[in-house]
């Protein structure tokens, strides 16, 4: 037997074995719920695809009702998209199969399933509330530097809104952070759960001493979102109107017109 002929034999085992493994992995996975016949993650990827290169609004609309269809249920299968990974065993199988053209079996990298699983919670919305404490240990794991899921997570968490109030006391504590993109991530996040004033705003108004003006200037229009319940605010927002940044000022002049017009007449803002 030539080495050719061995080569051959030698790959057509590995890819019976890798066939194996694959059907093995594939039946492991716990079912996904469908609708009209298709998986979720079919229903994800379409959400996405609505999305790029143009947005569809039809096609949104279409795969968006099929989500929220599926509604909490589609939960457990959406974690466990969104937090998918590649094993370096994986990601070898992938390769074999892309090299040869005898078995078509495809196999997904982890970053299509993340996507997948993003653009699902996405379209669930605040259907997804019950997703926050384990959105949140991913959110912990993933630090700037470290894995794009930590942006993405925040934005999942904030996308809920008020039903991820839960969520908030982690995001209070990142706006002290030592590091900035942490705390500005959780300063917008807090804006857009909009809930636990009470925690939200006291963290807002230290934020308007830091020492990033990019972040004083974020804070002070995310204290608008919390409308007269940022009244607390008001004496470093008046502080904030003699900052050597003029788009800071701008800002805390803005916000103390939509949260105390009073207290910005006396300040002079018009």
């Amino acid at each position: 037997m030539n080495m050719t002929n061995k080569r051959r034999i030698l790959l057509v085992t590995l890819l019976i074995a890798a066939v194996g493994f694959v059907s093995w992995l594939i039946l492991s996975q716990p079912s996904e719920p469908v609708y009209h016949g298709k998986p979720l993650s079919y229903w994800c990827d379409q959400y996405a695809r609505s999305y790029a290169p143009m947005p569809n609004m039809a096609s949104v609309k279409q795969t968006e009702i099929a989500i929220r269809t599926i509604g909490t249920n589609a939960v457990p299968t959406l974690l466990g998209l969104f937090n998918a990974r590649d094993s370096k065993f994986k990601l070898k199988l992938i390769q074999l199969f892309q090299k040869q053209h005898v078995i078509n079996i495809k196999l997904k990298y982890g970053g299509t399933r993340q996507k997948e699983g993003f653009y699902g919670f996405l379209a669930l919305g605040a259907l997804a509330k019950s997703a926050v404490p384990a959105l949140l240990e991913i959110y912990n794991e993933d630090r700037p530097g470290t894995y794009d899921n930590f942006l993405e997570t925040a934005a999942l968490i904030a996308n809920m809104g008020p039903a991820a109030a839960d969520a908030v006391p982690q995001f209070v504590k990142a706006t002290t952070d030592t590091n900035f993109q942490v705390r500005f991530i959780a300063v917008l996040t807090l804006s857009r759960i909009r809930a636990r004033p009470d925690l939200c705003v006291p963290a807002l108004t230290a934020s308007l001493r830091d020492p990033y003006e990019t972040l004083r200037r974020t804070a002070a229009l995310c204290l608008v979102d919390f409308g007269t319940n940022a009244q607390p605010a008001v004496p470093e927002l008046t502080r904030l109107l003699a900052d050597p940044d003029s788009e800071v000022r701008n800002a805390a002049a803005e916000a103390l017109k939509e949260i105390d017009p009073e207290a910005a007449a006396k300040a002079g803002v018009k």
